[in-house]
């Protein structure tokens, strides 16, 4: 006997029974849409179910669900697609944000069982020789990087991470020059002589091809190196030298990157187009699924471009920031930047940020949660990365590479635009630029002291001038009038 279809009434009944742990609303809202054929995710009842019978067990709101309660609920990615497709309809209370991370391990997941290629032979672009392929008299002033050298006078002093992998690379890259030379059957030995600097410069610039300031900036290093080292007789000290000059000069008469990147980005834009950019991200990103990659990097991107502009911080101090360490938010909601600055050492300590920028961070750390869980959230994050909210944070050039997709320009460039806009605007707050680029006075804010001088000057003199028509307008009239 063939059974009578159910009623639509006995389906909706039957929808409901599954889901005895979903609020009554969204079950209703879902089995209507089921049985009309609005709603096409099969199994969402299931996951609706397992999902808020997480939430009951652990003695959670929906507000407060957590990572947990999200992968209780996903036995598949199939199952787990449908459950945040049901949620992000039928129940908008729900922040998808928390489900962050299983979106992603299902993600990859997919990738490795399905998308994965097979591996390509890999070819190493690595230029500079390896210290171990060096010249012996080359390898043996190695260690003298990390010592304190005294040379005559000079005192060379110990080398940081990053200089020692510069100084490295050079002298590799010197060697790998070389090797290049004495393959073509120019007869060069171990030592740094003046053949050589005339070898190294030809393979900087024609083989290749980088810039006349860069290859004096290689030139620079290996200089210091061969000093360390008493690796130089009088004539190859002199020719790295000559070349150095040359390489220096020619970088001197070229225009100046730094100052047309500035222009070009003023034709089009000002400061504040960044601070509009980073209110439209931090917006978009509401409209986005709460899990979704693209709410995370929008809210990242709006703070990193609010953070450029309103502490004209280096980027790559900005990459290191961790929440309640270099970046925190105090009880009243007011954020405060305070760090040492990893180029100089130097402490910075601006204050308060911006309210709008406070703002900006509110959002980024909340994702879609409620505004009352910014407590809990900044307990939870304590000491983690403020821009990939993990303990892994971004690479140096993550900032400029994300501001060069909207503007064009480096993050390093908003530094110089911030000094600008204070110059113009008040060219006796020399001090204030060098508060917010956390330089010494002696040395780095010498160029800009001078640009703030020429341009006060300027302002007086202009100043002068307009008080002077003035005094000739009123003799004109007197004149007229007698």
């Amino acid at each position: 006997m063939a059974h009578q279809p159910f009623s639509r009434a006995e389906r909706v009944a039957r929808l409901l029974a599954r889901m005895q742990n979903v609020p009554r609303p969204v079950a209703h809202a879902v089995a209507e849409a089921v049985v009309e054929g609005t709603f096409k995710g099969r199994g969402a009842p299931a996951a609706l179910e397992r999902f808020y019978a997480a939430l009951a067990a652990a003695g959670r709101t929906p507000e407060t669900a957590n990572r947990e309660d999200f992968e209780a609920a996903a036995s598949s990615r199939t199952s787990y697609r449908t459950l945040i497709s049901a949620l992000t309809r039928f129940d908008p209370t729900v922040p998808l944000a928390p489900a962050r991370d299983v979106t992603k391990s299902w993600d990859r997941w997919l990738n490795s069982t399905y998308g994965s290629k097979p591996k390509k032979p890999r070819r190493s672009t690595r230029i500079a020789a390896l210290p171990e392929q060096w010249p012996a008299p080359w390898r043996e002033a190695l260690p003298l990087l990390d010592r304190v050298v005294r040379r005559g006078e000079t005192v060379y002093k110990p080398l940081r991470e990053k200089s020692r992998a510069s100084v490295v690379a050079a002298i590799g890259t010197c060697e790998t020059a070389r090797t290049w030379a004495i393959g073509r059957g120019i007869a060069l030995g171990d030592a740094l002589c003046a053949d050589i600097a005339e070898v190294f410069l030809r393979y900087l610039l024609v083989e290749r091809g980088i810039s006349a300031r860069s290859a004096a900036d290689y030139f620079e290093r290996v200089e210091g190196f061969a000093y360390r080292g008493r690796l130089f007789d009088r004539d190859a000290a002199e020719a790295f030298a000559d070349i150095r000059g040359q390489l220096r000069a020619e970088t001197e008469d070229q225009p100046e990157g730094k100052r047309a990147k500035v222009q070009g980005f003023l034709k089009a834009f000002d400061l504040a187009d960044i601070l509009h950019a980073a209110a439209r991200f931090s917006e978009a990103a509401t409209s986005c699924r709460g899990d979704s990659a693209q709410a995370e990097r929008l809210r990242r991107k709006s703070v990193i471009f609010g953070l450029l502009v309103n502490g004209s911080d280096r980027q790559g101090d900005l990459s290191e920031f961790r929440i309640g360490r270099e970046i925190s938010r105090l009880p009243d909601g007011t954020w405060e930047v305070e760090f040492r600055q990893a180029k100089t050492r130097r402490k910075k300590e601006l204050g308060a940020l911006w309210p709008f920028t406070a703002r900006l961070l509110d959002a980024h750390v909340l994702a879609d949660r409620p505004s009352w869980q910014i407590k809990d959230r900044m307990a939870e994050l304590d000491g983690m990365n403020l821009l990939s909210l993990g303990e892994d944070g971004y690479d140096t050039y993550h900032p400029s590479a994300l501001l060069k997709q909207e503007f064009g320009i480096s993050g390093h460039l908003i530094r110089t635009l911030v000094t600008n806009l204070i110059r113009t605007e008040e060219p006796d707050a020399a001090w204030a630029a060098q508060a917010l680029l956390g330089h010494s006075n002696r040395y780095s804010q010498r160029a800009y002291l001078t640009d703030f001088r020429v341009t006060a000057s300027v302002r007086e003199w202009q100043s002068t001038m307009a008080d002077l028509e003035k005094k000739v307008a009123r003799a004109t009239v007197y004149d007229e009038a007698s």
